[in-house]
């Protein structure tokens, strides 16, 4: 599985003042570098490498290693880039679920029912705020049935004709 990261880099104080294309390139040239951004602040640059998990410690020890590198900080994109798609896949599920509730909630009808999905982790407070607000939906239908029922008694049906 491969991760993505962002390498954070102060180059010492030789290379700011000459060398500073060549240190660039020298950073492009390894494979798993996607760009190389220079900034200003506390960094000099700003890397963004993609590589399997288990490479990403050794690459920032290579990193590291040039001798015209002070510090590094390393930003780990939290989410994998191969889950991306589901991710995506989940989010437009949940949209069209979210539709079909509104349509059901228009139409009086029951709730669709939950898909058997299993909740991945780091989610679950977003699942039970769905839950949560289907319960005040469903508590807001019984109120405006229950007012609408009340309205409807058989006196005020006998005025109407």
């Amino acid at each position: 599985m491969a991760t993505s990261a962002y390498l954070l880099i102060r180059a010492s104080e030789a290379v700011r003042q000459g060398g500073y294309l060549e240190a660039l390139e020298e950073l492009w040239a390894l494979p798993e570098v996607e760009y190389v951004e220079p900034v200003s602040n506390l960094y000099d640059c700003v890397i963004r490498v993609e590589a399997p998990t288990i490479r990403l410690t050794p690459l920032v020890h290579e990193v590291m290693a040039k001798g015209w590198v002070e510090d590094v900080h390393v930003l780990r994109v939290d989410q994998p880039t191969e889950l991306a798609p589901e991710w995506e896949e989940a989010r437009m599920a949940k949209l069209r679920r979210r539709r079909q509730i509104i349509r059901a909630y228009r139409a009086c009808l029951q709730r669709p029912p939950l898909s058997a999905q299993r909740p991945y982790a780091g989610h679950a407070a977003a699942i039970r705020a769905e839950l949560e607000e289907a319960r005040s939906l469903s508590r807001q239908l019984e109120i405006i049935m229950a007012h609408y029922q009340k309205d409807r008694t058989p006196v005020k049906a006998a005025r109407d004709r």
